[in-house]
C-alpha cells in the first residue's frame, strides 16, 4: 500500500514515517513538500492516502496543502498529526487559537468520548507527546467531526470525519510516532485499517469511494 506524506519542514517527520512503515514492508511512503508545486501536481495525477505532516507554521501558511486536503477530503483517507490536524480544521473551516497550557516536549492525558476514532482499542487516560502552540478551537468544527478525545483543558486532541460513502479523516494533535506516546501500535493498525490493509484493528477496513 502506498501513502503520500506531505511535510512541512518538521523535525519529526522522519520519525512518522518510521511509524507509518514499522516492520511492514507492504507501506511505502512517497514523500514529497508542501512547497513542491511538481511534486504536489504528480501526487494530484496519482492519488492514494495521505498523511499531513506536523510543522512550525499555523495551517494558513501551507497553501498548496490546505488546497489539497479540501480537493481529496472523502475522497482518499488522511492523517493530519499536529499542524496536519489543524490543516484538516481550516480546511473544513475551523479555526486555530493559542493553546491554554502550550506544551512541548510533554505529555497529556487523554480524555475520550464514546467516539474513539483512530484511539480505538485504546483506554481512556493514556498519555500522548505535546509539542504544540495552537489548538483548533472546538466550537468552529464543521458538524460532520468527531471528537474523539480532550486533554484536560478540553482542548481538541483527536477529532474524525466519518462520512458514509466517503473515505475517512483523522486528525491528531498529538504526536503518535513519539516514544513518550502510550499506545503508538494500536494507532498504527489502526490507520492501516482506515487504509484498507489489515484485520487486526478494532476499527473496521473502510473501502474507497469509487
Amino acid at each position: 500500500m502506498r501513502v503520500a506524506l506531505v511535510d512541512h519542514y518538521d523535525s519529526f517527520t522522519f520519525n512518522v514515517i518510521d511509524w507509518l512503515t514499522g516492520l511492514d514492508s507492504a507501506v511505502t511512503v512517497d514523500y514529497l513538500t508542501f512547497d513542491d508545486p511538481a511534486g504536489i501536481a504528480r501526487l494530484r495525477g496519482n492519488p492514494c492516502p495521505l498523511v499531513v505532516s506536523p510543522g512550525p507554521k499555523r495551517p494558513e501558511d501551507a497553501g498548496a496543502t490546505l488546497a489539497l486536503v479540501k480537493d481529496w477530503l472523502g475522497k482518499v483517507p488522511i492523517l493530519g498529526i499536529c499542524l496536519g490536524h489543524q490543516i484538516l480544521a481550516v480546511a473544513t473551516g475551523g479555526q486555530v487559537v493559542r493553546a491554554k497550557d502550550p506544551h512541548h516536549g510533554a505529555t497529556r492525558r487523554l480524555h475520550m468520548s464514546d467516539a474513539p476514532g483512530l484511539l480505538a482499542g485504546l483506554a481512556s487516560g493514556v498519555e500522548v507527546a505535546s509539542y504544540n502552540s495552537l489548538v483548533v478551537a472546538p466550537g468552529t468544527l464543521a458538524p460532520n467531526w468527531q471528537i474523539n478525545a480532550v486533554c484536560g483543558h478540553g482542548e481538541i486532541q483527536a477529532m474524525s470525519r466519518i462520512v458514509q460513502g466517503e473515505a475517512p479523516a483523522f486528525g491528531l494533535q498529538f504526536h503518535p510516532e513519539s516514544f513518550l506516546s502510550e499506545g503508538a501500535a494500536q494507532m498504527r493498525l489502526n490507520w492501516l485499517s482506515a487504509m484498507g490493509m489489515g484485520q487486526h484493528s478494532a476499527i473496521a477496513p473502510l473501502a474507497m469511494p469509487s
